[in-house]
């Protein structure tokens, strides 16, 4: 399995802070927010000896490059640079292309926070594309809210539920060949997804409660950014005591 996180944003909803930081590198505790999602992958239950993971980067590429090497707990790291931010679609094609993967992916977004047993629930799903998704009725995120039935998207932009993609993903490879589809002020991945399901892709789910993830901007950037490490940190007080 190809694990990619996608990590060039320029951190545009990220208030003040994106000017001299890379988004996903910001501090929770003594440890960057990317970081607690990689050590979540290490912890899944995943074979770190026979997996690799490729970060895109682009914007301030050099502050993940320098703090993560060529590896993390055994596993594999490789970097792909995105010169051209033409969008999340855009960014797992270049990096299949430009790391010359095939086959299936799992792919997260670098501001996202990924639990253990959400690595664990997507590698392990049966479907070959999968969404990961969670409440959320903020009117800024309507267009990457989705339909669902029991077992299937049935709409993955513009939906009408109360659910909304939460960037955390599981592709076949013809699914990542057609990310550039489509272009929606850039190669997003939702709308591209969409145009799959109309041609017949069959898309699984994964439901969470939450989505935690630095791009909020309700009510400041800031507030925002600050909501989601003290609930961050409050998870991870959660797992060591356990």
């Amino acid at each position: 399995m190809n694990l990619i996180c996608l990590a060039a944003g320029k951190g545009s909803r990220f208030g003040n802070l994106g000017g001299y930081l890379q988004k996903c590198m910001y501090p929770i505790g003594l440890k960057p927010f990317l970081e607690l999602s990689i050590r979540n992958l290490t912890m899944s239950g995943i074979d770190v000896s026979t997996s690799s993971l490729t970060l895109v980067v682009g914007h301030f590429k050099e502050q993940i490059q320098s703090y993560f090497g060529d590896s993390y707990n055994g596993l594999k790291i490789n970097y792909v640079v995105q010169d051209d931010a033409l969008g999340t679609g855009h960014a797992i094609l270049t990096a299949y292309q430009k790391a010359g993967l095939t086959g299936p992916c799992v792919v997260w977004l670098a501001d996202s926070y990924i639990k253990p047993t959400q690595f664990a629930a997507i590698l392990s799903h049966e479907m070959p594309v999968v969404l990961s998704v969670a409440p959320d009725r903020d009117p800024a995120h309507a267009k990457i809210r989705v339909s669902m039935d029991d077992q299937h998207i049935t709409q993955a932009w513009e939906g009408d539920s109360d659910y909304v993609d939460i960037g955390f993903w599981k592709f076949s490879e013809d699914i990542v060949q057609r990310m550039t589809g489509r272009k929606e002020v850039e190669y997003r991945i939702m709308p591209n997804l969409q145009d799959a399901i109309v041609d017949g892709t069959r898309i699984g789910h994964l439901i969470e409660d939450e989505w935690l993830h630095l791009g909020g901007t309700e009510p400041t950037p800031e507030i925002n950014t600050l909501r989601i490490a003290a609930r961050v940190r409050q998870l991870e007080n959660m797992e060591t005591d356990q």
